[in-house]
């Protein structure tokens, strides 16, 4: 059963982290659709500025547990894209704290609608009974690697 779960489970995320999949689609802006993790850290930072809070690069490394070498590669290309800004914090000069720019919030909305797309066809094609009986079990599964992964730490 470990085999036959761990084949399902890379076979998964594999499938989910495809660039091809994620690029499927014809952006407007013709700048293409954002990577997989560029499309992360512009959902982090648009959910944190939607509630008034800011965030640093290493808030996003503990949020997603990429390396701080990979992060710092995200943002920069995410800075020539015009989509995200560093800058010093106004009460600590040493805090750099990064903003979503209107360009990012416009890519990363355009690569969300796409996912939600493919979510859409997901739950379609699987049925809304069999992804409320997924959803709680996906969670446990997520909740278990958390407890996990604290344990390494």
């Amino acid at each position: 059963m470990d085999e036959e779960l761990l084949s399902v489970w890379l076979r998964l995320t594999s499938v989910i982290d495809n660039q091809r999949l994620a690029a499927a689609h014809t952006s407007p802006s013709g700048k293409g659709p954002l990577p997989f993790n560029e499309a992360v850290v512009c959902g982090l930072l648009a959910r944190a500025q939607g509630t008034g809070s800011v965030l640093t690069a290493s808030d996003l490394c503990r949020h997603t547990r990429i390396l701080k070498s990979q992060m710092n590669a995200i943002l920069r290309s995410l800075e020539d894209k015009g989509a995200v800004e560093r800058r010093h914090a106004e009460m600590d000069r040493r805090r750099i704290e990064l903003r979503l720019l209107p360009e990012g919030m416009a890519l990363y909305q355009e690569s969300h609608r796409h996912v939600q797309r493919l979510v859409g066809r997901l739950i379609h094609e699987m049925g809304e009974e069999k992804v409320c009986i997924l959803l709680p079990l996906l969670r446990q599964a997520a909740d278990i690697f958390d407890a996990m992964q604290q344990e390494a730490s």
